[in-house]
C-alpha cells in the first residue's frame, strides 16, 4: 500500500511539473493540483477553488506590479488594491510631495487604481509617505491641500504616523527619558496636537 502511494505520488509530480512547462493543466485530475498549474502560470480566471483564484489574483497583481489586476483577486482586491498603492506612493521622487500643488496627480493616479473619490485610503498612503520622508516633521502642510476630504486625512495620517515615529522611539530606547532633546527622528514643527500626544504617551518611559 505504501509503495503504491509512493508511486502515485511519483506520478502526480512528474505530470505536475511536465504540464506546468508545457502549459497544459487542462490535463491534470481536477482539484488543488490543476489550480496549482493554472495559479503558477499567472491563468487566474482558469483557477476553481474560490479561495485559490482570489490568492491568484493578488500574487499576479504583485508580481506584474500591476495594480489593474487586483480587481480579479476577488475578497483580496482592497488589500492588494492598497499594498501595490503603498508601494508605488514609495517610488514616487520628492517633487510629488508637494502639498498643495501635487493633489490633482494624485488623485488622477489613485482613480486609475481602481479607487473611488471619497475613499481617504490613498490619500491616507500618500501623506503617510511624504510626511515622513523629510524633518522636522510638520503637520502643519495639510492645511495646503484644498480638498476638505484630503486634507482631513492628511492631518489625521501625520497624527498616526508621528505616533508610530513614538513607538519606534520607545522600542528601540531612544525616546530622551532624561528630559533632555528630542532625537532626529522626532523633530517636529512646533504643534499643539502633537504636544498633546506626547503627553498622553507615559509608555515612552516605562518605569
Amino acid at each position: 500500500m505504501i509503495l503504491g502511494w509512493l508511486l502515485a505520488c511519483r506520478d502526480d509530480a512528474t505530470s505536475y511539473r511536465d504540464a506546468l512547462a508545457d502549459g497544459a493543466c487542462s490535463s491534470l485530475p481536477g482539484g488543488a493540483l490543476r489550480d496549482d498549474c493554472y495559479a503558477e502560470r499567472g491563468q487566474c480566471e482558469q483557477v476553481e477553488a474560490p479561495l485559490a483564484h482570489d490568492e491568484c489574483g493578488f500574487v499576479l497583481a504583485e508580481t506584474r506590479g500591476d495594480i489593474t489586476l487586483c480587481a480579479s483577486a476577488g475578497r483580496f482586491a482592497e488589500d492588494c488594491r492598497m499594498h501595490l498603492w503603498s508601494v508605488a506612493v514609495a517610488s514616487w521622487p520628492e517633487g510629488d510631495c508637494e502639498l498643495g500643488t501635487a493633489e490633482g496627480g494624485v488623485a488622477a493616479r489613485a482613480a486609475a487604481a481602481g479607487f473611488t473619490v471619497d475613499d481617504p485610503r490613498p490619500w491616507s498612503a500618500y501623506f503617510r509617505h511624504c510626511l515622513l520622508r523629510s524633518r522636522p516633521f510638520d503637520r502643519s502642510r495639510c492645511a495646503k491641500v484644498s480638498d476638505a476630504m484630503a486634507r482631513e486625512a492628511c492631518e489625521q495620517t501625520a497624527l498616526a504616523a508621528y505616533n508610530d515615529l513614538l513607538n519606534m522611539a520607545r522600542d528601540r530606547k531612544l525616546y530622551p527619558c532624561d528630559g533632555g532633546p528630542l532625537p532626529p527622528l522626532l523633530s517636529y514643527a512646533p504643534d499643539p496636537a502633537i504636544d498633546t500626544l506626547l503627553l498622553g504617551r507615559s509608555d515612552l518611559c516605562p518605569r
